[in-house]
């Protein structure tokens, strides 16, 4: 008895690669190998098999396609679950545009046959609210579906999968995250092979591999309760129900520009997600930006060089480790920095997005970037050759764990110096999973083979650093409320509306007097309040190790200054001049409140006294 009884074939018209149902009593399935001169479609379940043979296209003009659609009552319905590959001159062959993947079940174990799976169950969409959001609204994180949940401590029920992250969803909004960037997601080959093929016992943890099937949601990412489609269609439609976004990793070799294309206009009609972050040199990526479905959507990339402006939705984002080396190197107090930072902290793209970031999967966590001044890789089992040598880190006395009250004070310091570069800057940032309550890779700056606590996240972090958790989730509060943040233009440095200041402008030790030479490490930035409608704020950052003083600048008369964030947290004031000690290796932000107007002319006057 064949698994499929009841049956009619009929040559396939339309060019359409892979296997896809046409109407519910139609199937089609279609493959495509060059110089190929013989091609099946094997069909299995249960320990049985069905060979089912395709004709070539070449009637249509089409050279090397092979295709057969399936007729028979709820022909789909009764596929349905099946799995199948292809038969081609004699080798069984894996569907590259499969939708489900069978073989690869359980992840970091070895395979022996790979199928390709039918899906074609619906899925209620009902209820989801799909809303992109709006640059101005973006926070981004990064993670690793695996390693985000995977730990015993996570307290999801089903760790390391598509559902472990939907059960992290309320975290994430409450931390005051909202758009999501996994590491690959699709289902790629975890299992690093010696040049025979035969597997070595380490994995590709991370997935930036090109053996992968790109149209398949990774089936070792699913719980096993439903399939991995409907588990990320069910994560997906969770995340928009609570106003968040997802991105995808997309990592494409040697894939041509048409099934790019293809790939990822499925996940945005199938899986309705919001964007993708593309290696660049996979394709021309003007074809991105001109494709009907997929220009609605949010592209990440490395450089996308000018484009037309759009400050409310912009297509094209940049994400490059520009800030990432600059932020770095003026943290640790390298010299020559501060033009650089001031440049960085205001900057907005030039009609495209921008994406900051201190740390992502590749390099140290935040955490390690204040402990470790050099990279400890021995467990990748490389001899130290592997991960990079420029890690910009310092660790402030100390290489790794220590107990020494002042390194330890010192490092606290650092990190929050580090949130507040990052998240109170005008770009997009972007926070890596852990390090808002100090996850540690020990020293590991490529852990892209550690699939071990090494990277799953301990959650037991967050009790043992409440202090910086809050830190982090008020920053991110603070930056969702203050109309800074949510213009509908980019500032210009100028005061184009002759409003006594510009939007944005630069300040050394005193006001208005810029000190970008080679040993400056004061840098003050104030945003001016009157071009967004809202308080005015000041930045001052000091990276001598050693506390400098600081002249507050007088912008508005009936306002004075009011200490929000104090990264040392030493509880200094404002002195009565305007003069502000700043401690060393340190930020402040202050931000103008409302003053009685007498009181205010009699401050100017006695601060004019002063300085005089």
């Amino acid at each position: 008895m064949p698994i499929l009884d009841k049956i009619q074939l009929q040559k396939a018209a339309t060019f359409k690669l892979g296997v896809s149902n046409i109407s519910e009593n139609q199937v089609q399935a279609a493959f495509w190998r060059q110089g190929v001169s013989r091609c099946q479609l094997c069909l299995y379940k249960h320990g049985k098999k069905q060979k089912i043979t395709m004709e070539p296209m070449r009637a249509s003009g089409i050279q090397d396609v092979f295709s057969v659609i399936i007729e028979g009552e709820r022909i789909a319905q009764r596929m349905n679950g099946l799995e199948y590959d292809f038969i081609v001159d004699g080798e069984h062959v894996a569907d590259p545009y499969a939708r489900v993947i069978a073989g690869r079940d359980h992840f970091g174990k070895p395979h022996k046959h790979i199928y390709g799976k039918f899906e074609f169950s619906p899925f209620d969409w009902t209820g989801e609210r799909w809303r992109p959001l709006a640059e101005h609204q973006m926070v981004m994180y990064q993670c690793h579906v695996r390693g985000f949940t995977k730990h015993a401590s996570s307290g999801v029920d089903a760790p390391g999968t598509f559902a472990g992250l939907q059960d992290k969803i309320p975290y994430l909004k409450e931390l005051g995250v909202n758009t999501i960037l996994p590491l690959p997601l699709y289902d790629f080959d975890e299992c690093i092979r010696d040049e025979e093929g035969n597997p070595t016992g380490r994995v590709n943890y991370w997935g930036y591999t090109g053996n992968a099937f790109y149209f398949a949601p990774k089936t070792g990412y699913s719980s096993g309760r439903i399939s991995a489609v409907e588990e990320l269609k069910t994560l997906v439609k969770s995340l928009h129900q609570n106003h968040m976004n997802l991105i995808l990793d997309m990592y494409f070799v040697d894939k041509t520009p048409e099934f790019i294309l293809e790939c990822l206009r499925y996940y945005v009609l199938e899986f309705h997600v919001d964007g993708f972050r593309i290696n660049q040199e996979s394709m021309d990526t003007s074809w991105l930006r001109l494709d009907p479905v997929l220009s609605h959507t949010k592209l990440l990339a490395g450089s996308w060089g000018r484009q037309p402006e759009n400050r409310n939705r912009p297509v094209c984002y940049e994400m490059n480790d520009g800030f990432l080396v600059d932020a770095r190197r003026f943290l640790k107090s390298d010299e020559g920095q501060t033009a650089n930072i001031y440049k960085r902290f205001k900057e907005q793209g030039d009609g495209v997005g921008l994406i900051h970031y201190i740390t992502q999967h590749n390099g140290f966590t935040l955490r390690d970037l204040i402990s470790y001044d050099v990279k400890h890789n021995e467990a990748n089992g490389e001899r130290g050759r592997d991960g990079t040598e420029l890690n910009y880190s310092w660790n402030c006395g100390v290489e790794g764990p220590t107990r020494r009250r002042q390194v330890v004070q010192t490092r606290m310091q650092q990190e929050r110096n580090a949130f507040v570069m990052l998240m109170l800057g005008m770009a997009v940032p972007m926070l890596l999973a852990g390090d808002e309550f100090g996850n540690s890779q020990k020293g590991n700056n490529n852990a892209y083979c550690q699939d071990n606590v090494t990277t799953w996240l301990d959650w037991r972090l967050i009790e043992r650093n409440q202090k910086t958790y809050r830190f982090v989730k008020e920053l991110l509060a603070f930056r969702r409320k203050h109309p800074l943040y949510h213009q509908d233009r980019p500032l210009t440095g100028l005061d184009m509306k002759g409003r006594g200041a510009p939007d944005v402008s630069c300040h050394g030790k005193e006001p208005w007097v810029i000190d970008f030479s080679y040993y400056s490490r004061k840098l003050g930035i104030l945003y001016y309040g009157s071009y967004f409608e809202g308080q005015s704020l000041y930045f001052a950052f000091n990276f001598h190790w050693e506390e400098q003083e600081f002249y507050l600048p007088d912008v508005e008369n009936d306002k004075e200054w009011k200490i929000l964030v104090d990264t040392a947290e030493t509880g200094k004031k404002i002195a009565d001049n305007g003069i502000y000690m700043m401690p060393a290796r340190s930020i402040t932000v202050f931000e103008s409140v409302c003053n009685r107007p007498a009181e205010a002319d009699r401050k100017k006057k006695k601060n004019s006294k002063k300085r005089t």
